[in-house]
């Protein structure tokens, strides 16, 4: 739970760290079953927290990728299983809604610049969505850390994590633009190691099977595709492109929970 309230005269978060309830719990475990048993270790869920072991690994994280020279929250106080943290400004994803195409471009690149930055640097994020991402005058800012990929997975493919989140997250903001979103990823991941990008390739190669229901699904799941193929064209793959899936899933559920929503209604 994240509470906002005045510290001192300026915003901060009281953020406390409780459990998932079962049902998110469970499809976690159904989640990672599932990339196990496809091999597809970038998109794994690493282990869940709570409480004040949760309340480590975000203060450890945030100290981490600090180092690395990503902006990340100040530390500003801390209880039991709590912390409180510096206010960092609107989200990506905010701003993304109510900004002309032209302005979502600006940030988007904005933000995978400095996703790829941080990369170089020898850092990774871990659920790189819009909602977690900064964007002010301080520039692109990161924040939620409270789980760590690299308890489960090479940093290698931690950062391919990265860039499959981001990139499957702005399906919704590019719709009929995939070809704008495919170039802003070309030009801000030109950099990424190659064993990246092979992490990045062999995961949708591994989940082409899904295209062939793909046109059954909503548009949420048609966004996501959208966005991954701009990713794979990015990353300069033919071959992944043509294997492109119509769903995808990330294993903290929130994709999952959507495939789910499109399968239901």
């Amino acid at each position: 739970m994240v509470q906002q309230f005045s510290l001192g005269g300026h915003i901060a978060w009281l953020k406390r760290y409780e459990a998932d309830g079962a049902s998110r719990r469970l499809l976690v475990r159904v989640w990672n079953a599932l990339v196990t048993r496809l091999g597809i270790t970038p998109l794994r869920s690493p282990p869940r927290y709570v409480g004040e072991d949760a309340k480590i690994i975000e203060h450890r994280r945030i100290e981490v990728l600090r180092a690395c020279g990503a902006t990340v929250p100040d530390i500003l106080g801390e209880g039991p299983a709590s912390l409180i943290l510096s206010d960092m400004g609107p989200t990506l994803a905010s701003q993304l809604k109510k900004l002309p195409a032209s302005q979502r471009d600006e940030l988007v690149e904005q933000t995978a610049r400095a996703i790829g930055d941080l990369h170089a640097r020898g850092g990774y994020l871990g659920q790189a969505f819009a909602r977690n991402i900064t964007v002010g005058p301080n520039g692109v800012g990161f924040i939620d850390f409270e789980d760590d990929p690299g308890e489960v997975m090479s940093l290698p493919q931690a950062q391919a994590r990265d860039w499959i989140l981001f990139a499957a997250g702005m399906g919704k903001h590019y719709r009929g633009r995939v070809d704008f979103l495919a170039r802003i990823l070309a030009r801000t991941s030109r950099e990424a190691d190659a064993e990246v990008i092979s992490e990045v390739e062999s995961a949708v190669k591994r989940l082409g099977f899904v295209r062939r229901i793909g046109r059954f699904l909503g548009r949420g799941a048609r966004d996501t595709a959208s966005s991954v193929a701009a990713l794979a064209r990015a990353f300069g793959s033919a071959s992944v492109l043509a294997l492109m899936v119509d769903v995808m899933s990330d294993g903290d559920c929130d994709l999952w929970m959507g495939f789910v929503a499109a399968l239901q209604g």
